[in-house]
């Protein structure tokens, strides 16, 4: 039989909301005997001509930093028996994120969203376009909704 997979997405500078993400995320894979993969993506620069100048040390020093962190941020949910995986990628996060999805064949998507700002009508924020692009389910998990 497949492996039921539940894919978190995490973004490791909101500490609160990720939380509320991995534990709705947790709760999901426990009921489904699934196993949970969490996700970090390092956001690159859409402009090429930044990312030139950004030496190529500190790029990897950042995703040395943030596999680290979100290493300790999966073991501090305490799987109890769930079988936890991370993954730090780098690129565009959305995009990463569905990349991901599909290649682990996730029957599930759990994002956080946070409140729309104004340049989020324009280009729409990470989860709306997850939600859009996603070949599975998406589940988004709003601030302070659980428990």
């Amino acid at each position: 039989m497949a492996e039921n997979i539940v894919l978190a997405a995490i973004d490791l500078q909101h500490d609160e909301s990720d939380r509320n993400v991995a534990e709705e995320a947790l709760a999901l894979a426990r009921n489904h005997e699934a196993e949970l993969h969490l996700v970090f993506v390092v956001p690159d620069q859409n402009i090429g001509y930044v990312q030139a100048y950004i030496p190529a040390e500190m790029k990897a020093e950042v995703e040395k930093d943030a596999r680290a962190d979100l290493d300790a941020f999966g073991t501090s949910l305490g799987g109890g028996g769930t079988k936890i995986q991370t993954h730090v990628l780098r690129g565009i996060v959305y995009e990463e994120i569905v990349k991901l999805s599909d290649r682990i064949k996730a029957d599930i998507v759990v994002i956080g969203a946070h409140k729309p700002g104004f340049m989020d009508f324009f280009l729409g924020p990470n989860s709306a376009r997850v939600a859009r692009h996603a070949e599975c389910s998406v589940m988004i998990v709003r601030p302070g909704r659980n428990g």
